[in-house]
């Protein structure tokens, strides 16, 4: 029953996105839910969590792609002391709205976590910073190709995060999504530039590391 109105729920703000669009097409798309915290079904961020502990990850810097409603990753990060540095990305309103109430009630929280909403294929490299960690586990499951706001499509997203990634530092992806089949070849010419070298499977996760070529250079956004 939870599972039938849980699609039910999907369906339904996919729907109201689509006439929304359909009225203004320069509407920005984004996802209407909020993601909760099922391992079952999706554990790549409990994954991600689990890898961060069991290899002592701490006070680094990681860029998280869909924080999800639950925030699991800030949220253990925050619990566990482990001081890394955590910038988040949803496009759902209403998990940016989550962290907001989070860090309402608890201010700590942010000192080490930050979340933004927006459309990840909008970011501009000059206002990164080089990350330790990136967890791309939603690449080319959301890309909105017709939004006036699109700098790249998902090979310029893993060239940007490839020239964003530090000295030795490392990008993750999440076999289980459902764009990880589209995804994987993106990464795999990566490899084949030297951009990222391939380090380990942890789990449902896969795991590169900046490669000894020289980084891609800055981007031309289109």
């Amino acid at each position: 029953m939870k599972q039938h109105l849980w699609r039910g729920y999907v369906r339904f703000g996919e729907f109201r996105q689509g006439l929304l669009r359909y009225l203004m097409p320069r509407r920005m798309q984004y996802v209407a839910h909020s993601w909760p915290l099922r391992p079952a079904s999706c554990p790549c961020d409990v994954h991600f969590c689990e890898y961060l502990e069991q290899r002592e990850v701490r006070g680094k810097s990681i860029f998280h792609f869909g924080t999800g409603g639950h925030h699991v990753v800030g949220m253990r990060n925050h619990a566990q002391a482990w001081a890394n540095d955590i910038l988040g990305l949803t496009v759902a309103p209403s998990e940016h709205a989550s962290y907001v109430r989070q860090v309402i009630r608890d201010p700590a929280l942010a000192a080490h976590y930050k979340v933004s909403f927006g459309d990840i294929y909008s970011l501009s490299g000059a206002l990164l910073p080089a990350f330790d960690l990136v967890t791309l586990f939603h690449l080319c499951e959301f890309e909105d190709t017709a939004s006036s706001g699109r700098r790249f499509d998902d090979a310029g997203l893993v060239r940007l995060f490839c020239e964003r990634l530090a000295p030795h530092g490392r990008l993750l992806l999440y076999r289980g999504s459902f764009g990880y089949p589209s995804a994987d070849p993106l990464i795999r010419d990566a490899v084949a530039k030297g951009w990222l070298t391939f380090v380990e499977e942890y789990q449902s996760l896969v795991i590169y590391q900046a490669g000894s070529a020289s980084q891609p250079g800055p981007m031309a956004c289109g």
